[in-house]
Order: structure tokens, then C-alpha cells, then sequence
């Protein structure tokens, strides 16, 4: 099953990898992930990792979507993109979806149907313009919100304030809440009633080896688990909100 049709039917967990391997795919998958995120062309801020070429990387990702029995996307790169010819190359080793900050997607690449489109805005980005990111063909919103700053820092109400606020124009296309801040499984039903469709767990959250990793993503996988209780997501509430002077 693709991503997008997973996130239409329940709250998915998305395990972004601090590195192009096999055997933290393989940990990810163990603790329960419903999707992997691999990259390529860019210094990853929250693991420290440089991502490198597609023809560098390839080798590798192949292997992990080869032994994966779950969605993966690639985030093909930021000021530097793949090609054209690559994303050919990517969709045909199996990729499902491709995620880039809109400030860094090309319009070349709205224009592909062999690869989904997950789209992501940053801090500097006008909430009130998300339904755009919608209308241009992005199919999931990831909230990278957080300054760069402040990664790793604790949850905060004014986050949650500020997801809603871009759950609510995103709708009716989904967000889902990248691990920019430090949270917490617990944390989790918070994110949701914010609007999250779902979260990516990253190295600010899972570490960088396998297995903190696979412990981090099963704790996750359980808070999910018992959260959902196998019911699905309900339908965001897009009625009017009551502006507050």
C-alpha cells in the first residue's frame, strides 16, 4: 500500500533515516514503522548527515526498498536537485514518494505521475498559504516549522497552537509533524488533536544507530497502537475558528 493511502486511513508513523542503511531500515521496520524517508543532495541539520548523490546513493536505497515491506519516499535533494533522468531512475527502484521543501521543489517535478508528492514548509512559511501547497499537487504537508535554532528542544503549547493553525488551512489535504522538537511518545495524542495525520521520528528523536533507533520507533509504534486503538483517524474539524484579539 502507498503512504498516501495509509495516512487517508489512520495516523502513520514515518521514520526519516539518519543515514542511507540497511540495517537501520531494518530497525526501523522491526519497531513498526509504516514508512521510511531516505535522501539524497543535501546536509541533513538534524543528524549531521551529508546525503550524496543519487549515483552514489543508489546502491544502497535499492537495498532498502528491495527488503522493505513498507511505503519509502526520498527527499531528492534541496538547493541541489535530481535530475529528471534520476527520478526516473528512483521511481523505477521503487521509490513511493518524493518530499522537498516547497522553497527547494521544481515545477519539473509536480508534473511527475510515478512518483507521490509530500511537500514541506519551513518556519518562514505564511500558514495561512498552505491550501496552495495542496492546490500545486503536494498530497501530505510535513510542518517543518521549527527554527533551526531550536531544534532539539522540548514540545511546546505554541507549537501545538501553530500546527493547528496550519492543519486547519492545509485541510483538506493532511500534515504530518516532523521530530524538530524533542518530543515524546506521549506527546503523540497532543500532535494529533493539533491536526497531525501523522509524525516523522527522526535523529533528534531515534538517535543514529539501529538500536535506539528500533527502541525509539517501537515506543512510538505502541503509543500509536494505543492511541488508535485500530480506529481510524476522525476527520479533521475545519469548521470556523473564533479569533481571539
Amino acid at each position: 500500500m502507498k503512504l498516501f493511502d495509509l495516512i487517508s486511513e489512520r495516523f502513520v508513523l514515518i521514520v526519516s533515516l539518519p543515514r542511507n542503511d540497511v540495517e537501520l531500515a531494518r530497525a526501523a521496520i522491526e519497531g513498526g514503522a509504516d514508512a521510511l524517508k531516505v535522501h539524497l543532495n543535501v546536509h541533513h541539520h538534524a543528524s549531521g548527515t551529508l546525503f550524496r548523490t543519487w549515483r552514489e546513493e543508489r546502491d544502497v536505497i535499492r537495498r532498502i526498498v528491495s527488503q522493505a515491506n513498507v511505503p519509502v519516499g526520498i527527499v531528492p535533494g534541496a538547493q541541489t536537485m535530481a535530475s529528471d533522468e534520476e527520478l526516473s531512475e528512483i521511481a523505477a527502484a521503487g521509490i513511493d514518494f518524493w518530499d522537498a521543501f516547497v522553497h527547494h521543489a521544481l515545477p519539473r517535478m509536480l508534473e511527475r505521475n510515478d512518483l507521490g508528492c509530500m511537500m514541506a514548509v519551513n518556519f518562514q512559511f505564511p500558514l495561512e498559504r498552505a491550501a496552495l501547497v495542496g492546490q500545486l499537487g503536494a498530497r501530505v504537508i510535513e510542518a517543518s516549522i521549527v527554527p533551526p535554532d531550536e531544534y532539539t528542544s522540548p514540545l511546546t503549547a505554541h507549537d501545538l497552537v501553530s500546527y493547528r493553525v496550519l492543519a486547519e488551512h492545509a485541510a483538506p489535504t493532511p500534515i504530518v509533524i516532523p521530530s524538530q522538537r524533542r518530543y515524546l511518545p506521549r506527546d503523540v495524542p497532543h500532535l494529533q488533536r493539533a491536526g497531525a495525520r501523522g509524525i516523522v521520528i527522526g535523529a533528534v528523536v531515534t538517535g543514529h544507530d539501529a538500536h535506539s533507533l528500533r527502541d525509539a520507533t517501537r515506543a512510538f509504534r505502541t503509543e500509536i497502537d494505543r492511541m488508535s486503538l485500530g480506529r481510524a483517524v476522525p476527520p479533521l474539524d475545519t469548521s470556523p475558528r473564533v479569533e481571539v484579539a
